[in-house]
């Protein structure tokens, strides 16, 4: 699944999660979503993580929120992403690696002072 974010805006999007028979499925305590962009596979480290657990679900789903700041400092262009859910020692994929695209902005966030 292919996504586009603006860079430098807050973007957010919802991850719903199914058990292998496609019934609904919600995190217990100890277990964790994770959701990673990197620019390539062959990165050690993402450039942006978000881990999101049982407290996080909003109305059945997972929202993934992307802030400004998670992306004002990236280089526009080409991405990769995938999320997975951490069960004990074991790992699932449930979206598995896909492309991200940033994209860039003419306006930006501006900065209001107090008073």
């Amino acid at each position: 699944m292919s996504i586009s974010i603006i860079r430098g805006m807050t973007n957010t999007f919802n991850i719903t999660l199914t058990d292998p028979e496609g019934n609904p499925y919600f995190l217990g305590d100890g277990e964790v979503l994770r959701f990673g962009i990197k620019r390539n596979t062959a990165e050690r480290q993402c450039c942006i993580r978000k881990e999101l657990t049982a407290a996080d679900l909003k109305n059945g789903v997972y929202p993934i929120k992307l802030t400004p700041e998670d992306t004002a400092g990236l280089p526009c262009g080409g991405y990769c992403y995938d999320a997975g859910v951490q069960i004990g020692e074991d790992y699932y994929i449930v979206i598995p690696c896909s492309r991200l695209e940033i994209t860039s902005n003419v306006t930006k966030k501006a900065v209001i002072a107090d008073g």
